[in-house]
């Protein structure tokens, strides 16, 4: 079975470079517009990563990495941002997330670091 990747992001076009980027990977992948429609639709047996914005708006990536955790939904959360906010990325490795993707990322980066994450979460 394919794990499943979870975009969670407002830009549609960011979406579908990433969408775009893992058509050859076998995985699934569905996207959200924000984290509460990705929280209220994600089912409790979910796994698999997530790729989110640093800035996501709405709720937040803090809000939304606290509720994955209480959930204890075995997702890894992979927090795309710019090099600049690279002391903020370092924080939320620290708090759980499982990388920082620093944009402008290659369509190789961005397989390979998804790979990491689902093999860490099936361990």
């Amino acid at each position: 079975m394919a794990e499943t990747i979870y975009i969670v992001d407002p830009l549609p076009d960011e979406r579908r470079r990433i969408v775009d980027a893992l058509a050859n990977e076998p995985v699934h992948v569905e996207w959200y517009d924000d984290a509460a429609e990705f929280l209220d639709q994600v089912a409790a047996t979910a796994s698999g990563c997530v790729l989110v914005p640093l800035d996501l708006p709405g709720i937040g990536l803090r809000a939304l990495m606290d509720e994955i955790n209480r959930r204890h939904l075995p997702l890894a959360v992979i927090v795309i941002g710019r090099d600049s906010e690279l002391a903020i990325a370092v924080e939320l490795v620290r708090f759980g997330a499982f990388d920082f993707l620093e944009h402008p990322f290659t369509d190789r980066r961005l397989r390979s670091v998804i790979r990491r994450a689902i093999g860490a979460v099936s361990e």
